[in-house]
């Protein structure tokens, strides 16, 4: 179901305008109308309950009514995706705002072919790409879309080995030392998964990132494209832990 996201600006006031593209999401492709209501959220999880008061040429009025904050049943999820040619990042930040990641970090590699004329530019436009796909899906809250970083900030920025934390990178070889079921048995409140561009990462790369503390994960012997790997890493993560919840659930008295 699709969720209106507000417009960044929103504060949690009463009342609140609406212009430009949000005007026009809600009045053109939603196609409301005077009296409508429906659920909102400010992006960051909460969800509030909206009523259109009033609609002119190119200013809509809602007035908002606060709801309350979900509970977020499984860890957060962060996308470290290597950046690959041309725009298939911006496939790989909508899929991946569908599938339920907390954010999406661009990261610079050995192997990655970066060539941003204007880096502000595009990451303004991964983060418009981002509101779109969680107003598509229905989702709380907008993934965060980070500035890039190289690969060798990674761990730091992540600090896999902290309590209730785990960091895995995704590999063509089967280095796993144990499966994807294994490494999710245990409760985490966040989960990192770090995915290769094109040319794969470099043989220094895995080694620094296994020591500092991630884990090698295997996604079989088929030679996935940079922009399907992600898609295929964080499909099965989420299946897990669903899994794992509806087992949980099913055992409670």
């Amino acid at each position: 179901m699709r969720l209106f996201i507000l417009p960044s600006s929103f504060q949690g006031e009463e009342m609140v305008r609406l212009e430009g593209k949000e005007y026009h999401y809600l009045v053109r492709v939603l196609r409301k109308s005077e009296g409508d209501s429906f659920n909102a959220s400010d992006g960051k999880g909460t969800l509030y309950y909206a009523t259109v008061e009033e609609i002119t040429p190119s200013v809509c009025t809602l007035r908002v009514q606060r709801r309350g904050p979900l509970e977020r049943p499984f860890p957060e999820i962060t996308l470290f995706q290597c950046v690959p040619k041309g725009k298939k990042l911006d496939l790989v930040v909508r899929q991946a705002v569908e599938l339920g990641v907390s954010r999406v970090v661009p990261v610079v590699s050995r192997f990655s072919v970066p060539r941003w004329d204007s880096p502000e530019e595009k990451i303004k436009r991964l983060r418009r790409i981002a509101k779109e796909a969680a107003q598509q899906c229905g989702s709380l809250e907008v993934p965060e879309i980070l500035d890039p970083l190289p690969l060798g900030a990674v761990v730091e920025f992540f600090q896999p080995k902290e309590p209730e934390r785990l960091g895995l990178f995704f590999h063509q070889a089967p280095l796993a030392r144990t499966t994807l079921h294994q490494y999710l048995s245990i409760y985490r409140k966040a989960v990192a998964l770090v995915i290769g561009p094109e040319g794969g990462l470099a043989k220094e790369e895995v080694t620094s990132l296994e020591e500092g503390g991630f884990f090698p994960a295997y996604l079989g012997p088929s030679v996935l494209r940079t922009e399907t790997a992600p898609v295929f890493a964080v499909a099965a993560v989420q299946i897990i832990l669903l899994e794992r919840l509806a087992w949980k659930l099913h055992q409670e008295p």
